[in-house]
């Protein structure tokens, strides 16, 4: 199962372990931003991620809270990314008011309520993610913007489930309030993390 949704900028994207990637859209334009200090190829591992920073919650006030606590370093707009992806990936959808307390605050996107709805397309009937199993990668970073990738399961009916996975790539962007998804792009290596990225540590 493969899921993109077009349009968005956010770059969410779904899918089973192994499966093939979709190519991107043409309805689906990346908007790169070239950084103010020329990007690494080459990351360091990293250290000191928290897969639960901000609380176990899936509510904004976990996503604020991720925002307040993380670093200006890659490590923290990691862990930021994970919190806010925890909250965004939900089945039913967030809700209008939950949108209106992140929108231009965590995320400077100008459609999060469509990033937030494109997981009613999702062929189950509830789901949430969890960052447990789950794996990152920093694709690229200066000291205010970093490219990340992360691979996050779907729970299912109260379990991990075995195929499915949310695969969101991410410019995060050091704001006056601390780290806020800026926009997106598909990378049809996502499917790759276990290989290529980084497992998750204290995760939840």
């Amino acid at each position: 199962m493969l899921l993109v949704a077009g349009g968005i900028g956010l770059g969410l994207v779904y899918g089973g372990r192994g499966a093939e990637p979709a190519p991107q859209s043409p309805a689906e334009p990346t908007n790169p931003q070239t950084p103010s200090t020329p990007a690494s190829t080459s990351p360091p591992a990293l250290a000191g991620v928290d897969g639960c920073l901000g609380g176990d919650s899936r509510g904004p006030e976990a996503v604020l809270a991720a925002q307040a606590a993380a670093p200006q370093t890659p490590e923290g707009a990691v862990s930021f990314a994970i919190a806010f992806t925890r909250w965004l990936g939900q089945k039913p959808a967030v809700p209008a008011e939950e949108i209106a307390v992140l929108d231009g605050v965590a995320s400077l996107a100008p459609n999060l309520a469509d990033s937030a709805a494109s997981a009613e397309n999702v062929d189950v009937a509830q789901f949430h993610l969890t960052s447990l199993n789950g794996y990152y990668r920093v694709d690229s970073f200066t000291e205010d913007r970093v490219e990340l990738t992360l691979m996050l399961p779907l729970v299912v009916q109260g379990a991990i489930d075995p195929t499915l996975n949310f695969m969101p790539s991410y410019g995060v962007v050091w704001t006056e309030r601390g780290w806020a998804v800026d926009d997106g792009e598909f990378k049809d290596d996502a499917n790759t993390l276990r290989t290529t990225g980084t497992a998750i540590p204290g995760g939840c």
